[in-house]
């Protein structure tokens, strides 16, 4: 019992530091003052357009399907299929007439839209549609290297799931450049309707498709997600109850599965009928709060022949003046205060403010299972995201709701949360190395007890290893030439076998302090595989 008092304690330090962390959410929740403009024709038609965003500041990209009146259903066989088209934006803002993309992703038989494009490279994620099952799947085309892009390809891997749909593509990034594809799907294991999944992708492959959790998801409809990688926030609709028409924009601050608890949009933007595909397209550049972007709504004013809630149509959103004068007296006033307020960003504070050992955790026996090799390809980047991948799992195993909670705190807070942390340690360092610091990091690395000797030695030297694979690889390598001159030192300390339960083929007795239905599961064996960075030393 003392060791599990120990451990909710470590638990109760870890979640109050991180909710130091933590970005406020999303100024839509508040009571601030936002336009909501109906784009007028040609760009809306008395057919169904959605899916608008800005590429650069000199063209509107969107989705359009005609309104066909002789059809009972935009989306009956036969009917007419949904584009993609793009606009001119002049100087003054006004748009030019719209024409079908010119970039070769429209189909002759197959709906298209939903189109993503990631900011770092111009590469598109789109959907395209069946026009019978109307199941979606999701393409890709990768941007030439001096003009325009190639042809579209299905995305390869598990996102495209046989006989389910997977459609709406967000792209967002983590810290190491990895492009993470939020998507939605209804695919087995969700929480019901359709559901808000994540995946890893990189050279046109999916990797293991992940739901957001109930946290984000519920037993209604989640679609249209939009990351805001500025402020960390991701905007989706929903048609759960208490909102305030069929679906309404919600918002949640966090990254790939560790969430905070959506709010509603403020009723400036949301209204009684449908209200989807949230974007952003324009920051403030001084607080980073969101200016202006789109959304699609089938609200009163929208064009339609004979039934408004067949047809969507694009809105413009934007902030009142007003509201960008009160956010820059907030932002003076703020500065005013900074002599006597200390800054809680962790890429401002010394090494020494960071809070030091911080554990990194691995699932049972990672990287590399079973191997006897002191060393790895693998990441700590791809352990740790595998790791995070697998908290149901973990939840699932407890022996009652009090050791669920424990297990949920543990991921959201020293499986996620410590590697965010050590995100911020890596920009801080970056920046010291900037200055032309020297900087040393010393990595403890660690087993379970339950094998031999020198197994477990080998297992926390692989450990450290994905460690510094991680390092050499983030953001680009941004960080090999301070390794390759001796700038940047990490030092080795494994300690071979703590804590329990890491070898999967060796069986493990059940303690007081671990009811999982499988000790391997076990909170005591969760927080035992780990390695630690002991500490940040500054030259």
């Amino acid at each position: 019992m003392q060791s599990k008092r120990i451990i909710l304690r470590i638990l109760r330090l870890t979640y109050t530091i991180s909710l130091i962390f933590t970005f406020p959410l999303s100024p839509f929740t508040s009571q601030a003052q936002y336009t909501v403009t109906h784009l007028e024709k040609p760009i809306n038609t008395t057919g169904s357009e959605t899916g608008a965003f800005r590429l650069g500041d000199t063209v509107l990209v969107y989705s359009s399907m005609e309104h066909d009146a002789g059809k009972n259903s935009q989306f009956d066989v036969g009917g007419p299929l949904m584009k993609v088209y793009q606009a001119r934006i002049a100087r003054n803002g006004r748009f030019g007439k719209p024409h079908p993309d010119r970039w070769g992703l429209n189909s002759k038989r197959d709906h298209t839209g939903n189109i993503a494009f990631d900011p770092w490279t111009l590469d598109i994620f789109f959907t395209r549609g069946d026009v019978e099952s109307l199941n979606c799947e999701i393409y890709f085309a990768k941007h030439k290297k001096r003009r325009g892009w190639d042809a579209p390809v299905k995305l390869k891997g598990p996102v495209n799931l046989p006989g389910y749909t997977s459609t709406h593509p967000a792209v967002a990034r983590l810290a190491d450049s990895t492009v993470i594809l939020y998507f939605v799907s209804n695919r087995p294991e969700g929480l019901g309707g359709m559901d808000i999944w994540y995946t890893l992708v990189k050279n046109g492959y999916s990797q293991e498709c992940v739901n957001l959790g109930p946290m984000v998801n519920s037993s209604a409809d989640e679609i249209t997600p939009f990351y805001d990688q500025h402020n960390g926030v991701l905007y989706f609709s929903s048609n759960r109850p208490g909102g305030l028409g069929e679906h309404d924009i919600y918002c949640s601050v966090g990254q790939r599965n560790s969430w905070q608890q959506p709010e509603s949009a403020c009723q400036c933007l949301n209204s009684p009928e449908n209200d989807l595909y949230f974007t952003i397209t324009h920051h403030d550049s001084t607080t980073g709060r969101p200016l202006r972007g789109f959304l699609a709504s089938n609200r009163a004013d929208s064009y339609y022949l004979t039934d408004s809630s067949c047809c969507n149509d694009l809105y413009q959103w934007s902030v009142d003046t007003m509201e960008r004068e009160k956010w820059k007296a907030e932002r003076d006033s703020t500065d005013t205060l900074a002599t006597d307020t200390p800054a809680l960003n962790p890429q401002l504070l010394s090494p020494n403010s960071f809070m030091f050992p911080l554990f990194l955790y691995f699932h049972n026996d990672e990287p590399d299972p079973q191997s006897r090799a002191a060393t790895t390809a693998t990441s700590y980047t791809q352990c740790q995201h595998h790791y995070a991948s697998l908290r149901n799992e973990y939840i699932s195993h407890q022996h009652n709701a009090a050791d669920s909670t424990m297990m949920a705190l543990f991921f959201d807070t020293c499986v996620v949360g410590n590697y965010n942390q050590v995100e911020a340690l890596f920009d801080y360092i970056e920046s010291l190395l900037d200055e032309e610091h020297s900087v040393t990091i010393t990595i403890a690395g660690f087993a379970s007890p339950v094998y031999k000797e020198d197994y477990n030695l080998n297992l926390s030297h692989r450990r450290i290893a994905s460690f510094i694979n991680m390092v050499r690889a983030w953001r680009g390598g941004i960080f090999e030439e301070a390794l390759d001159k001796g700038h940047l030192i990490l030092e080795q300390k494994p300690h071979g076998a703590v804590g329990s339960a890491d070898k999967p083929t060796q069986a493990v007795e059940p303690t007081t302090e671990s009811r999982s239905t499988d000790p391997v599961y076990g909170l005591p064996a969760a927080m035992a595989r780990r390695i630690e960075i002991l500490g940040c030393e500054v030259k």
